[in-house]
């Protein structure tokens, strides 16, 4: 995927601000499941490819994805269907998808978005031997192309490193910005842009990672922000993860996850 740009304005997090470190009440904040799927080497070319995909006329029209794959029936998330996108069967996870609880909430001075899910047991084991599992949230502004209507597979073409024509990569600048907030199961620091700060539990085979950002630039009361979720279980890295499709965070706005002022 491509680096990360920062949002304008990000400003380091006021440790010492009660406001911004105070939990919100998550009893009182509804939860959107959100399906997230080993996606193999699927590129935005793929998607955008009539011969292939035969969404890609939607897709060209600008429809978001989650129209199709959500709401009208939902995605097959099955492996036969997912198989011939991965070209190497052997990383292929017997369990091809699973559900993420999110949660979302601001006050006036931060935005909260809680993941929580069951990483699956069977995922392949991978090279990233710091860290059994990573979760990430992608925050995106209108500017990079298509993330209205697909959020962070955007970032995924067939040149990008791990694809099919690495060979080419670099092809692709983004237009816009973005965030990539990762949390990382291993010592050390996760990947956060400054303004953000994460915390996670694990309680039986549950685990919840929060994500806590100022509000500043792109993230502001009134907006609705492009973004999607990821996945890296069983200690697997580069594009071999979990991710959603593109959605909308709504902070007093229009959006498929509704943030609840607090």
């Amino acid at each position: 995927m491509r680096s990360p740009l920062p949002l304008a304005l990000c400003v380091p997090l006021l440790v010492g601000s009660a406001s911004v470190l105070a939990a919100p009440d998550w009893n009182k904040v509804p939860v959107r499941s959100i399906s997230v799927f080993h996606a193999g080497a699927t590129s935005f070319e793929w998607i955008s490819t009539p011969s292939s995909h035969l969404g890609a006329g939607s897709v060209k029209k600008g429809q978001p994805c989650i129209v199709c794959h959500e709401m009208k029936g939902g995605l097959d998330f099955t492996a036969k269907r997912l198989a011939p996108r991965e070209p190497d069967a052997s990383v292929l996870p017997a369990t091809v998808s699973f559900p993420v609880s999110v949660q979302a909430a601001y006050d006036k001075d931060a935005l909260y978005v809680r993941l929580a899910f069951t990483p699956p047991a069977d995922a392949k084991p991978g090279s990233d031997t710091a860290n059994d599992l990573k979760a990430a949230l992608m925050l995106l502004d209108d500017k990079v192309p298509q993330a209205a209507q697909a959020g962070c597979w955007t970032s995924c073409h067939n040149d990008l490193r791990g694809m099919p024509n690495a060979a080419n990569k670099g092809k692709y600048v983004a237009a816009g910005s973005f965030e990539l907030l990762q949390w990382k199961s291993g010592k050390g620091a996760s990947t956060l842009p400054a303004g953000v700060k994460v915390e996670s539990a694990r309680r039986g085979d549950t685990v919840t990672v929060t994500f806590t950002r100022t509000l500043s630039g792109p993230v502001a009361e009134g907006r609705s922000i492009p973004f999607g979720i990821a996945v890296h279980a069983n200690r697997a890295a580069g594009r071999m993860h979990y991710v959603s499709l593109g959605y909308r965070l709504g902070l007093g706005a229009a959006g498929d996850v509704q943030a609840v002022k607090q």
